[in-house]
């Protein structure tokens, strides 16, 4: 099991963590269900070893995502999965980011082991994001217009000359 991943910031009632699977879960030897302002939970857990020459190498690794409970969430996170990633890289204060209050935890852990010569090493690791909003359903509700907005904002205008 691996805890304390992330916490809630809007109630501090809600830890993330992964089980043995890894699966995402919540409130280990609790009530194991997510708060209510939980949004969204994507990352990936990887696994190392120490070659016979000294290198630390992945020998593994598998994605973990979490949506709220509903019809269709599966298929609308695919949907704005490309905006959702840039949204946790830029962040609530993005120009195209949802007018509705959330924040972002990234998630982060690892387990250090020791080689034979004394030197540390990654033996797994962590890495992704939960988001909390105050109303994860607005959060979601909004998503799809910002992600239109974004991509407008790619678009070249059509040259048409003189």
């Amino acid at each position: 099991m691996i805890r304390n991943l992330a916490g809630c910031p809007y109630c501090g009632a809600c830890e993330v963590a992964l089980d043995e699977n890894p699966l995402v879960t919540f409130n280990p030897g609790g009530d194991e269900l997510p708060c209510p302002h939980l949004a969204w939970v994507e990352g990936r857990y990887s696994q190392w070893e120490l070659s016979p020459q000294g290198i630390n190498r992945a020998i593994g690794s598998t994605e973990f995502r979490w949506e709220p409970p509903g019809a269709g969430a599966a298929e609308r996170t695919e949907a704005l999965l490309p905006y959702l990633k840039e949204l946790v890289h830029q962040g609530p204060g993005w120009a195209f980011a949802p007018p509705t209050p959330f924040a972002l935890q990234m998630l982060s852990a690892e387990e250090k082991g020791t080689d034979q010569r004394g030197r540390s090493y990654t033996m797994w690791d962590v890495d992704g994001w939960a988001v909390f909003a105050e109303n994860p359903t607005a959060f979601w509700a909004a998503l799809t217009e910002c992600q239109q907005r974004q991509l407008a904002s790619l678009e070249m205008p059509n040259d048409k000359g003189t």
